[in-house]
Formats: C-alpha cells, sequence, structure tokens
C-alpha cells in the first residue's frame, strides 16, 4: 500500500540551528503514527512542515505523491488538519462555531457555510460525542470536552490526514484515555491517517500502530511498538534508565523509572 504521506531526506533549521535533520518518514492509510522524542528533538518541526507551515531547506514532503509545496494553502488544509498543542480563542465561540471553522478551506471566497458543511459540522460533532456541546461555550468547556471539540474541527475538514500535537497534554487520566480512544477508532474505523506526536509513552505504545522516536532531529528509531520502546533506546534518547515490561492487559510495552 502507497504511503499517503512521504517525507524524503527532509531538514528544517532556525537561524542556522537545524531542527530536523535528514529525516525519512512514511505514513500509511490507516495508520496511527506515534512521534515520540524529548523536548527540544523536533516533533513540533516535524508536524508544521508536515502541514505546509514551514518550508524545509532540505529534502521535500510529498502528500499523495505530490510535493506539499506544489499545494496552495486551501488544498493542503483539505488533505491535512492540524490539531495544534495550545489554542486560544479570544471570542466566547460556540462549540459549534469552532467545528464549522474546520470548513473554511472548502468554502469559496465571502461564501457562507450552507447546509453541507452544517452537516459535516454534525457528524464531526457526533463521531467525537460532542453533540451535547454544540451549543456552549467553548471557554466553558473542561480541557477533554475542549480537545474532542478540536478534533472535531479538524474531521470537519474532511482530510486524510490528521495532526496531533501532545492531544493529552494537561489531562487527567480519564480524558487521556477517552483521546487516545478516539484517536485510534478515526484511524481503524474511518481509515483517516494519524499522526500523533506524544509524552505518554506508555498510552502511545498501547494504541500506535507504529512509532518514530526523534533525537537532536534525526529518527533514532522506528517500528512497532515493541521495536522502539526497549530500555537502551530509552536511555539513549531521554538520557533516563528505565525498566520495560509488559502491559498486563493491553500486552504493550510499558515504562517504569528506575
Amino acid at each position: 500500500m502507497d504511503p499517503v504521506l512521504s517525507l524524503k531526506k527532509v531538514g528544517f533549521r532556525y537561524d542556522g540551528f537545524w531542527a530536523i535533520r535528514d529525516l525519512d518518514l512514511d505514513v500509511k492509510p490507516g495508520e496511527l503514527l506515534a512521534v515520540l522524542g524529548p523536548n527540544g528533538s523536533g516533533k513540533s518541526t516535524l508536524l508544521k512542515v508536515v502541514d505546509g507551515i514551514l518550508t524545509p531547506q532540505e529534502g521535500e514532503v510529498l502528500l499523495k505523491d505530490r510535493p506539499v509545496s506544489g499545494y496552495t494553502r486551501s488544498d493542503v488544509a483539505k488533505e491535512v488538519a492540524m490539531v495544534a498543542q495550545e489554542t486560544h480563542f479570544y471570542f466566547s465561540f460556540s462549540a459549534l462555531e469552532v467545528v464549522l471553522m474546520g470548513r473554511f478551506p472548502r468554502l469559496g471566497r465571502f461564501q457562507f457555510e450552507g447546509a453541507r458543511d452544517m452537516e459535516a459540522a454534525s457528524r464531526a460533532l457526533q463521531a467525537t460525542q460532542c453533540l451535547d456541546l454544540a451549543e456552549r461555550s467553548i471557554h466553558e468547556l473542561s480541557g477533554g470536552e475542549k480537545q474532542r471539540v478540536l478534533i472535531a474541527r479538524a474531521l470537519a475538514q474532511e482530510p486524510t490526514v490528521i495532526l496531533l500535537d501532545e492531544p493529552t497534554s494537561f489531562l487527567d487520566l480519564r480524558f487521556k484515555k477517552e483521546i487516545f480512544d478516539l484517536i485510534s477508532s478515526l484511524t481503524h474505523e474511518r481509515g483517516l491517517s494519524v499522526v500523533v506526536v506524544s509524552h505518554d509513552i506508555d498510552l502511545a505504545s498501547q494504541y500506535c500502530d507504529r512509532m518514530v522516536m526523534l533525537k537532536d532531529g534525526r529518527v533514532y528509531s522506528t517500528g512497532v511498538p515493541e521495536e522502539v520502546i526497549t530500555a537502551s533506546n530509552i536511555k539513549a534518547v531521554y538520557e533516563c534508565p528505565v525498566i520495560i515490561d509488559k502491559n498486563p492487559a493491553a500486552g504493550s510495552p510499558r515504562v517504569s523509572l528506575v
């Protein structure tokens, strides 16, 4: 199966400092891919390059076998949706209004949302179990509720690929599980390709099909969770000794600090 997204020897630098370098990566249709690594390893930069927000100085990003550089911003947004780590709203938009923002790439200039856009927003709210939140202000929602609404906004774009930058940051255990349950179902039931940057190694190893571990902007290890989440890899990348065993319920790798 051909990848929906490919990075070929991609490098990006900020003022001479290489955030990512010589990076090769493929994302397959219907795959849930985790990107791991300590702070400063290039995870968020990688997502911004994939989304077309940043243009790499080296290599190229291919989306459906076409260079992202050849797409307009609107065309990229029709294929790739980003859920950023932090999203602030200065006005008290309702959850429905926030989700409808995801329809902007599919509207013409000066065009208002129509019946099809409302249907897409409603389906997205239903898929993320947010229909009961539709009329509530985004400022009134809990962290987990807001995160589900932001994922609904991404779904309303009707993308092929969804990028999530640390979607479980600042959430309690219940909402962390809910978000990963949601991400997993969207991937495997809808055939979306999802790339999630996460510091929750145990949850990522439990839910993700494949993992990429970055160190200093380069791929240090990639493969299924059992291949990537090893004591030697964690020590080398995170500079922290750990013990790896199996989650007794899921059978996935589990990390314990020494």
